[in-house]
Formats: structure tokens, C-alpha cells, sequence
């Protein structure tokens, strides 16, 4: 029973986009949480001398690989992020963090859209600010792609210089 657990758990670690705390994995496989911290352990020595690894990220895991092998890994994988998104990327690798509405006038209406997909994936954070919203690349983002998608978004043509800054600090002026 224990590794007819792992087996499912492992599959729903892999499948899956992002981390899952244990209570998610223990609602999605229908244990208790000891079968799931059993179950965690048990993977952990499983991939002890693999390429792939347990990732602990705060108290949520996912299965991935290894930083000493993702290079090679990241090169020949279909990226789980589009073009749009990479230009979004660019854009906060650029400024470091913009309001929502600069991304849209960027991206027209898919902005939403790929904020979304690029929030849930845990790359972007979106932060009110009074009346608006500031994104920003998360330290997720940075300790999961950080120099390979930097090299990415510049072989797939989304420049990463400086350019006009938007000053955040800035409210917007109401005009009636």
C-alpha cells in the first residue's frame, strides 16, 4: 500500500505545475497526512542519486530537476511559458516590477491572461498598490529559471535593457 501511494504521489508531484503543501497532496490522493509525510520521505531517498528531486519549496513540494542537471534539461524542454509571457518577463526583468495596466498596454487583452497563467505557475506576484497593481518576478522565479530563461528571453528576441522607467511611487493623476 505504502508505494502503491508513493507511485501516485510521485505521478502527482511530476504532473504537476506548482507546489503542493501536504494537505493538497493528501486531499488529491485521499490519505492521511502521516501516509503523506511517509510518502515524502520515501521519495526524497527514492531520487537520493538521480538527476530528478524532491523540491521543498517553503512547505509545498513538487518533483523537478536537479539544478546541477537543468541546463541541459531546460534546453531541449518544451517551456510550460509563450512568447507573451516571456515578453512579460523581459519587461519586469528590465524594470523590476511595473503596474498591471503598463503590461497591458504592452500585451493588449491577453495581459490578464498570461498574468494569470504566470502567477499561478508562481512567477509573478501582483501587489496592490491604492488604486492599482504592481507584478514583480518572484524569488521563485529566480531560483527556478533565473539565468536560463534570462538567455531565453534574448535568443527569442525580448531585449533586457533599461528602458523608460514607470515610477511606481507615482500615483496616476484623475482626470474627470
Amino acid at each position: 500500500m505504502e508505494d502503491e501511494v508513493s507511485n501516485r504521489m510521485e505521478a502527482l508531484l511530476i504532473a504537476t505545475v506548482t507546489p503542493l503543501a501536504k494537505n493538497e497532496i493528501s486531499t488529491a490522493l485521499s490519505v492521511d497526512l502521516k501516509t503523506v509525510e511517509k510518502s515524502l520521505r520515501l521519495l526524497k531517498k527514492r531520487y537520493n542519486d538521480t538527476s530528478l528531486e524532491l523540491k521543498i519549496m517553503g512547505r509545498k513540494y513538487k518533483i523537478g530537476v536537479r539544478d546541477k542537471y537543468s541546463e541541459v534539461a531546460f534546453k531541449y524542454s518544451e517551456s510550460e511559458i509563450d512568447k507573451g509571457e516571456l515578453e512579460i518577463i523581459g519587461l519586469l526583468f528590465r524594470k523590476g516590477r511595473t503596474y498591471i495596466s503598463h503590461v497591458e498596454r504592452l500585451r493588449g487583452r491577453k495581459a490578464e491572461e498570461e498574468l494569470d497563467h504566470l502567477s499561478k505557475l508562481g512567477l509573478v506576484e501582483i501587489v496592490p498598490k491604492g488604486r492599482r497593481r504592481l507584478v514583480k518576478l518572484t524569488r521563485t522565479f529566480f531560483s527556478k529559471y533565473g539565468k536560463q530563461l534570462k538567455e531565453r528571453i534574448k535568443v527569442e528576441g525580448v531585449p533586457i535593457v533599461p528602458g523608460p522607467q514607470e515610477d511606481p511611487n507615482q500615483e496616476d493623476k484623475v482626470t474627470g
